[in-house]
């Protein structure tokens, strides 16, 4: 299992990479667009959006930042753009941190199927943290 880091930005993720991979020595890995993916029953992505970063990651000093530009049609508040993220083959331990963390929480996603997993979930605790929960193949 593995706790990492998610930075969400409004439109300028692209432009945080290269700062960051040049102070780091890092380049990124796993750029996907919103354009490059289409989920069933998702909202219409315009062109601008299309190019917008929904996933991509850096390498820093042996630990991965994850990064994404957070589109015009999903709210932005800067201060509460750093999300933790539980990524785990473990289906149960998965569900139970879940569900352990929903007390008092607000929940974002329930756990459930993505195109990227089989079971992914997101939440805000009762202290104001925000979470992800990730199910790695």
């Amino acid at each position: 299992m593995t706790l990492g880091v998610y930075i969400n930005m409004k439109n300028q993720v692209r432009e945080a990479l290269d700062f960051y991979g040049e102070i780091f020595g890092s380049t990124c890995t796993d750029l996907m667009t919103y354009g490059s993916i289409k989920e069933e029953g998702g909202p219409e992505i315009d062109e601008k959006t299309k190019n917008l970063v929904m996933n991509a990651s850096l390498q820093i000093e042996g630990d991965t930042v994850m990064f994404s530009d957070t589109p015009d049609f999903m709210e932005f508040i800067p201060g509460n753009n750093v999300t933790l993220v539980l990524d785990t083959k473990d289906a149960e331990k998965l569900t139970r941190y879940f569900d352990a963390l929903s007390d008092g929480a607000t929940k974002i996603m329930p756990l459930q199927k993505t195109f990227w997993s089989e079971k992914f979930g997101q939440l805000t605790d009762k202290y104001g943290v925000g979470w992800s929960f990730n199910l790695s193949e």
